[in-house]
């Protein structure tokens, strides 16, 4: 077993208290867990201080008079179950029941899974394992072996719901001791994997909001096991009147987003707008011709 660094712990009781902790440097926040702790315990990252979201009640769950408000530290299991989100977003209630296993479910929060470090089969590994090959550029090397020409880090951005949220128009509430902002989901997520989030330092991420629902959106996740394991493709797609829209994401740093006029269209447009990148133990060339496979299935679905 991994043991854990040494870390300062602190439990806040209230958004003023939670605030100006998170805007201290070295401080990381802690909402389920399900992430942060095992790249601790594999030396992916460090925090002199850890910043628990537990005794801050982020976890509401409304509806208004423009849709839904969710609290980001709802857990899954609480999104998914919900009979507003199963009624009116379908499509995240999936999403949230294909993370890992019902237990993970359970701690693990929606901003977390929002907020996910991307990942990588060079990353993704005990530091020893790490030094073996150098490094990675991500955390202590000076190449990224998944594109060892390129300038950046190439790691998959790999969260289950954000392909769904983002074709439902979800919308972040960031807050800081600066005040409070409004995100679109679609503009949080950066090209490189280090760089990764459009957020400034000290901000926390509260509620997400979603409009009311149009069309039909549909969640598809390919992995090799039906459980625990993270995606080898992420696939959301939406359909309303002839047009349809796809988000494709695990192949890259930041998930692709395709629109068609016509949804007999979108399958090929999503085709070639895919590049799987050597992120995972599997077939680059097998994970793009899925592409094909689960865009067809997810517009099966959502016609039906």
């Amino acid at each position: 077993m991994l043991p854990l660094p040494r870390f300062a712990l602190q439990c806040p009781e209230s958004l003023s208290e939670l605030l100006p902790l998170a805007a201290e440097p070295g401080a990381k926040l802690l909402a389920g867990g399900t992430d942060i702790l095992p790249s601790l315990k594999h030396r992916l990252l460090s925090a002199d201080v850890l910043v628990s979201l537990s005794r801050v009640p982020l976890s509401g769950i409304t509806q208004t008079d423009a849709g839904l408000r969710i609290g980001a530290g709802a857990t899954l299991t609480q999104v998914a179950r919900d009979p507003a989100v199963q009624a009116d977003y379908p499509a995240l209630a999936a999403a949230c029941r294909t993370v890992a296993t019902s237990t993970i479910q359970a701690m693990g929060t929606l901003g977390g899974n929002i907020m996910l470090d991307v990942r990588c089969i060079y990353f993704n590994q005990p530091d020893t394992w790490r030094d073996s090959i150098g490094g990675c550029l991500k955390c202590e090397g000076s190449v990224c072996h998944v594109a060892r020409t390129g300038t950046g880090c190439y790691a998959a951005h790999s969260a289950d719901t954000v392909p769904a949220l983002w074709l439902l128009g979800a919308k972040l509430e960031l807050q800081s001791t600066s005040g409070v902002r409004e995100l679109a989901l679609a503009d949080l997520y950066k090209e490189d994997g280090i760089e990764r989030l459009s957020i400034a330092p000290g901000e926390v991420l509260t509620a997400i909001t979603l409009p009311t629902p149009t069309g039909t959106t549909v969640h598809r996740k390919l992995r090799l096991r039906g459980a625990i394991d993270y995606a080898a493709l992420l696939v959301a797609v939406r359909r309303e009147g002839d047009g349809a829209q796809a988000v494709i994401s695990a192949i890259g740093p930041r998930p692709i987003a395709v629109s068609a006029a016509s949804a007999d269209d979108l399958t090929e447009l999503a085709w070639d707008a895919a590049k799987p990148l050597n992120t995972h133990a599997i077939s680059t060339a097998w994970r793009r011709q899925m592409v094909r496979v689960e865009v067809t299935r997810a517009l099966q679905d959502a016609q039906a």
